[in-house]
C-alpha cells in the first residue's frame, strides 16, 4: 500500500512543487492586503490547489501504462483504488496545512479573524475539493485522461453548482440564499463526503471491470 501511495505522489512530483510555491505566496498575502475579507478565498484556493495535481498523476499513470502493470502486483484488487483515495485525502490535508500558515501571517499582520469567515473558507475549500475529486476520478478512470483539464473544470463547476443548489434549497431557513451560512457549510460538506465515499465504490467497480492496454 505504501508503495502505491508513493507512486501516486511520484507521478505528480513536479507539479507539487508549484502547488507549494503558490500556496506559500497566497499565505503571505494577508501581510500586504490587511483585509480579512480575502482570507476565506485564500483558504479555499490553498486547499483546492493541491487537488488540481490529481489529473497530472492520472495522466502520468496512463502514459506509463502503470494501470496495466498494477494488475499483476501481489496486492488485492481494491488496494490501488484505495491508495488513490488515500492520496487524495493527503493532498487535501496538505492544503489545510498550508492554510494554517495563512492564519499565522494574518495574525502577525494584526488582522482580526472572524470565525464565520474561516468556517466559510474551509467549508468551501473542502467541499470544492471533495466533490471535484468525487466527480473527476471515476470519469477519468472510465473515459481516459486525454481531456483531464476539461474534466477537472467541469468537476469544479459541478461542485460550485451543488453548493449553490444547497444554498437555494436552504434559503427559506438561512435568510435568503446565503452561501456563508453555517447550515449551508455543514450540508455542503456532508454532500461532499457522501459523493467522495460513493466515488470510491464507483471507481472500484470501474477498475475491476476495465481492460487496460
Amino acid at each position: 500500500m505504501k508503495g502505491l501511495i508513493r507512486n501516486n505522489f511520484y507521478a505528480m512530483e513536479g507539479n507539487m512543487g508549484i502547488s507549494f510555491i503558490v500556496a506559500a505566496f497566497l499565505a503571505i498575502m494577508p501581510v500586504f492586503l490587511k483585509n480579512s475579507s480575502f482570507i476565506p478565498i485564500i483558504l479555499a484556493i490553498q486547499i483546492f490547489i493541491f487537488v488540481v495535481n490529481t489529473g497530472t498523476s492520472l495522466h502520468a499513470d496512463t502514459t506509463a501504462k502503470w494501470n496495466k502493470y498494477e494488475r499483476i502486483l501481489p496486492v488485492k484488487s481494491s488496494e490501488p483504488i484505495l491508495a488513490k483515495y488515500i492520496s487524495f485525502v493527503i493532498l487535501i490535508l496538505l492544503g489545510v496545512a498550508m492554510s494554517l500558515l495563512t492564519l499565522f501571517c494574518a495574525a502577525a499582520a494584526g488582522i482580526i479573524l472572524n470565525l464565520a469567515d474561516l468556517a466559510a473558507g474551509y467549508g468551501y475549500g473542502l467541499t470544492l475539493s471533495g466533490i471535484s475529486i468525487g466527480i473527476m476520478y471515476p470519469v477519468m478512470l472510465k473515459t481516459g485522461t486525454d481531456k483531464n483539464e476539461l474534466i477537472l473544470i467541469f468537476s469544479a463547476f459541478g461542485s460550485v453548482g451543488i453548493r449553490l443548489g444547497t444554498a437555494f434549497v436552504l434559503s427559506p431557513w438561512t435568510e435568503g440564499m446565503n452561501l456563508q451560512h453555517p447550515l449551508v457549510n455543514i450540508l455542503s460538506a456532508l454532500a461532499a463526503l457522501v459523493i467522495f465515499a460513493g466515488s470510491y465504490f464507483a471507481s472500484l467497480g470501474i477498475y475491476r471491470h476495465k481492460e487496460f492496454y
